[in-house]
């Protein structure tokens, strides 16, 4: 019998094998490479010439991989010009790979377990999911734990299994505490000890486990009869999982799986990403929309006359120290520009922006010429500015060094806490902190006592060279709206010297209607997503083709290519927008590509 084995976690197309029938798609087994042995699934068997062949060694574990998973990994492969070993090495790791010594024990399932009381809201949410068949979306700020309760135990009340899906663990680690008194529920995700992650893959897969809650890679996990799948925050960047070759997003994944398999899904968020709004208003999703009272007030603060060279405001002082005196706590976001900064306008706060990619210029120094990020289109530097005529400029290039000194200055007594993508502290240490400040990763913590919070440079948020910046600057305001709804003290502070910006003021009212109908005519007139996918490539340590000869190999009649240029790192990147009718696969394959060196990114959420 001819057995084609991938190899799990390898950059390999499918090897063949001599193996006897017994071998079945899905096991796992050990067979021999080059001078090593090492764990391969079975992917399909045929009669054939077996002479030459090298004998599989043993099988580790036999239907390790139930046909769904194997269906998974092949899109992930396909969709991401990947290798199906690499596929299934993601969706069985390594050190999970050997099912756990001791017992599993199923969960105990209180009969008289505590009955969770729904809001109005909730259940006109719950009849319309139960009426519809097509994926749902709600776009709310409020908090469904009710809602979800109810769908998860009427799922697992017919026999089938619920997965909850979040991108942050202090988000995970709230619903968590909140519902674990109401039902049975799992954690799994990547910081947990490796053997309760192993416990819990492979209690998932025998049936043991038929509700879970966990980060990105939860969506892999091996359920075989799947009712639900809840994913949080499906706008957030933090769903998308960069491995070292293959790239995914567990919401799409998420959403792939429920087609599949005959789940349903429910997709939440505070401001939905521009990708899943245009599914919505074509019909592919149901959509419902929940707008919740506020209690507090928002302050826009004209930098120009409050503290147009200091990173904190006066405006922002005084009520930071109103919030210390009534024992709340305060959270401030800082953009962090990254490889560059933008050049303002002082007078009016205009960034001049390239006018063949609408990116914001760099700024690379006082009389250097400015300089896009993308095209590589240059002008020289301004005397004057094109929409007022003023004369003031000023470079967005403050960090988190310059607020960390000025805090210290102006609140010395006070409980610091940063917080960044390389150090996010436990959910204790921000409830015990008095003032939180930080990158984005802040918005992950928002604890009850926050009474204050400010986005201290909407003009640097706003002006990121990136295609996305205004999406994600009316989602952080959207964010930090959250607040205003605990009480009449509540305030949100805007920084900006463009106070009378139309995007600030729709994210400030919650206009997303607006916000939407203007983005996505941008998107559209530039070609970016919705309307066209986005493969990002970048040159590897050792690319061995040159940027030429990979614009050349990928040349399509449906492909527009945008660079090369540099990105993190000072590495060489080249953008390519193509249709939608086409497939990633059709400009290059995985083999082509892995002997090129360069390693490419599909439907990226960054391409700086």
């Amino acid at each position: 019998m001819v057995i084609h084995a991938a190899i799990l976690g390898r950059p390999l197309d499918l090897l063949r094998y001599r193996g006897d029938s017994s071998l079945a798609p899905g096991d796992l087994v050990r067979v021999p490479l080059g001078t090593q042995c090492v764990p391969a699934c079975v992917v399909s068997r045929k009669e054939g010439d077996e002479e030459d062949l090298k004998k599989v060694e043993e099988v580790i574990v036999p239907r390790l991989f139930p046909q769904q998973l194997l269906d998974l990994a092949e899109h992930i492969s396909s969709q991401h010009l990947g290798f199906l070993g690499e596929a299934l090495g993601l969706i069985l790791p390594r050190d999970i790979m050997m099912p756990p010594k001791r017992r599993i024990k199923e969960p105990r399932i209180e009969k008289d377990q505590r009955r969770l009381k729904m809001r109005t809201d909730e259940n006109r949410i719950l009849q319309t999911f139960k009426k519809s068949s097509k994926p749902m979306l709600v776009h709310s700020s409020a908090d469904y734990t009710g809602l979800v309760v109810e769908l998860v135990r009427d799922v697992m009340g017919k026999g089938k299994e619920a997965l909850l899906i979040f991108p942050d663990e202090p988000g995970l680690a709230r619903f968590y505490e909140r519902t674990s008194p109401y039902m049975p529920l799992a954690l799994y995700h990547s910081e947990m000890g490796q053997g309760e992650r192993r416990r819990v893959w492979h209690g998932v897969r025998q049936g043991l486990l038929p509700l879970v809650a966990g980060l990105r890679s939860a969506v892999l996990l091996p359920f075989t009869n799947p009712g639900l799948i809840v994913l949080a925050d499906e706008e957030s960047d933090s769903h998308r999982v960069r491995s070292h070759h293959l790239h995914y997003n567990a919401r799409d994944l998420a959403v792939f799986r429920a087609e599949k398999e005959g789940a349903r899904v429910l997709l939440f968020s505070h401001a939905p990403s521009l990708e899943t709004s245009h599914k919505a208003r074509s019909g592919k999703l149901a959509w419902i929309e929940h707008r919740v009272a506020q209690h507090g007030k928002a302050l826009i603060v004209d930098m120009k006359k409050d503290g147009e060279a200091t990173i904190l405001s006066k405006t922002l002082l005084e009520e930071i120290k109103a919030a210390r005196e009534r024992g709340m706590q305060a959270l401030l976001l800082l953009n962090r520009l990254g490889l560059a900064a933008r050049l303002l306008c002082l007078d009016c706060g205009h960034v001049p922006t390239c006018p063949t990619c609408d990116m914001p210029f760099k700024f690379v120094g006082k009389g250097a010429a400015l300089v896009c990020p993308i095209c590589h289109n240059e002008i020289p530097a301004p005397e004057h500015c094109s929409e007022c005529g003023g004369a003031r400029w000023q470079s967005l290039s403050f960090g988190l060094e310059s607020l960390d000194r000025e805090l210290k200055r102006c609140f010395p007594h006070d409980r610091l806490l940063k917080i960044t993508a390389e150090h996010r502290p436990i959910i204790e240490d921000a409830q015990q902190a008095e003032i939180i400040y930080g990158t984005i990763a802040v918005l992950e913590y928002l604890p009850p006592k926050v009474q204050v919070a400010a986005l201290l440079s909407w003009d640097a948020e706003r002006s990121r060279a990136d295609f996305r910046a205004a999406e994600r600057a009316f989602r952080n305001v959207a964010y930090l709206r959250r607040i205003l709804t605990s009480s009449t003290h509540s305030r949100l502070v805007v920084q900006t010297f463009r106070p009378r910006n139309r995007l600030l003021l729709w994210a400030l009212r919650g206009d997303y209607e607006s916000f939407f109908q203007s983005e996505v005519r941008r998107r559209r007139e530039l070609g970016y997503p919705p309307y066209r996918r986005l493969l990002l490539f970048e040159a590897g340590r050792r690319n061995v083709w040159d940027a030429e000869k990979l614009l050349e190999a990928i040349k399509h009649d449906g492909a527009e290519a945008l660079g090369p240029y540099r990105g993190r790192r000072g590495r060489s990147r080249i953008l390519v927008k193509i249709r939608r009718d086409l497939e990633p696969a059709d400009l290059i394959d995985a083999r082509t590509l892995l002997r090129s060196g360069w390693q490419a990114e599909v439907d990226p959420v960054e391409i700086l």
